[in-house]
C-alpha cells in the first residue's frame, strides 16, 4: 500500500515538473524573455501533476480498448481532451472563489482569445491538452513508469517527503503573500494603486508590448478625433440646408407677409 502511494506520488511530482517545463517554455517563446510559469516559485504545476495521473488511469486502458488501433487513438485523444478541459474549468472555478482572483486568463492571449469560456477555457488548449493525452499514453508514462521502477523504495520516500515538504512550504508562502498583498491593496487609495500598477507594467512588459499599448491608445484617440469631425461635419451640413430651406422659404412668402413680419419685429 504504502510502495503503490508512494509510486503515484513520485508521478504525480514528475508529471508536474514535466508540465512546468513544458509551460514555461511556451510562455517564454510567446513573451520573448525567459518566464517561471506557475503560481506556484517552485518547478513544477499541481494541475499537470493531476492531469498526469488522470491521463495514465483513463488513456492506458483505452490504449488497449478496441482491436482498432486508429479507434483507440481517437477515443485516447477525445477523453483525453475533455477530461483535461473539464479539470482546468473546474480547478480555475475553485481557485477563483477561494482567492478571488484568476490565476489564469485566456483572453490576454492572442492565439486564444477568440474561443474561450469565462476566461478559463478555450478551443486552442483543449486541442492541446489532447495531444498531450497521445503523448502521455503512448510515449512519456513508459518511460515515467521504468524511472520509478527503478529507483528503490527508500528512494522514492526520500523523493517524495523532499517534494512534498518544498510544495507545502511553497503554498503556504504563497498565500500569506497573497493575504498580505490584498491588505495592502485595502489601504491604498485609488491614485496610489494607478501610479503602482503602470509601474509595475513598465518593468515587466517589453518595448514591443509597451508600442503596441501606445500605438492602440494612438489609434483610439484617432479614431475618436475622426468621429468628432465627421459629426462636426454633419452638423454644418444640417446647418447650411436649414439656412437654405429658410431663404427659399423667404421667396415664397408674399409682401403683405413680409411687412406682417416686419412690423412683428418693429
Amino acid at each position: 500500500m504504502v510502495e503503490t502511494f508512494s509510486y503515484w506520488l513520485f508521478l504525480f511530482f514528475l508529471f508536474g515538473f514535466i508540465g512546468w517545463i513544458l509551460e514555461s517554455i511556451i510562455e517564454s517563446i510567446c513573451h520573448k524573455r525567459l518566464i517561471n510559469r506557475g503560481s506556484l516559485w517552485g518547478p513544477y504545476i499541481p494541475i499537470y501533476g493531476v492531469g498526469g495521473i488522470l491521463f495514465v488511469l483513463v488513456g492506458i486502458p483505452l490504449k488497449v480498448a478496441f482491436d482498432d488501433v486508429w479507434l483507440n487513438v481517437f477515443l485516447v485523444y477525445f477523453v483525453g481532451m475533455a477530461m483535461a478541459t473539464l479539470l482546468e474549468y473546474w480547478v480555475g472555478s475553485i481557485l477563483e472563489r477561494v482567492f478571488k482572483k484568476q490565476f489564469w486568463d485566456y483572453s490576454t492571449l492572442k492565439l486564444t482569445y477568440k474561443f474561450t469560456y469565462k476566461n478559463r477555457i478555450s478551443l486552442v488548449s483543449s486541442i492541446f491538452f489532447g495531444f498531450c493525452s497521445l503523448f502521455q499514453t503512448y510515449f512519456l508514462y513508459e518511460r515515467a513508469d521504468a524511472l520509478a521502477q527503478s529507483l528503490n523504495f527508500y528512494a522514492l520516500l526520500t523523493i517524495n517527503a523532499v517534494m512534498t515538504l518544498a510544495m507545502g512550504i511553497d503554498i503556504l508562502v504563497q498565500i500569506r503573500r497573497y493575504e498580505r498583498v490584498q491588505e495592502f491593496l485595502q489601504k491604498l487609495s485609488y491614485e496610489q494603486l494607478r501610479e503602482r500598477l503602470y509601474r509595475n507594467l513598465l518593468k515587466v512588459a517589453s518595448r514591443s508590448q509597451i508600442r503596441e499599448y501606445r500605438d492602440a491608445v494612438f489609434k483610439n484617440v484617432k479614431d475618436n478625433v475622426q468621429n468628432v469631425k465627421e459629426n462636426v461635419k454633419t452638423i454644418k451640413e444640417k446647418i447650411v440646408k436649414r439656412d437654405i430651406l429658410a431663404a427659399e422659404m423667404d421667396e415664397f412668402n408674399t409682401p403683405e407677409e413680409k411687412n406682417n413680419e416686419t412690423s412683428v419685429e418693429i
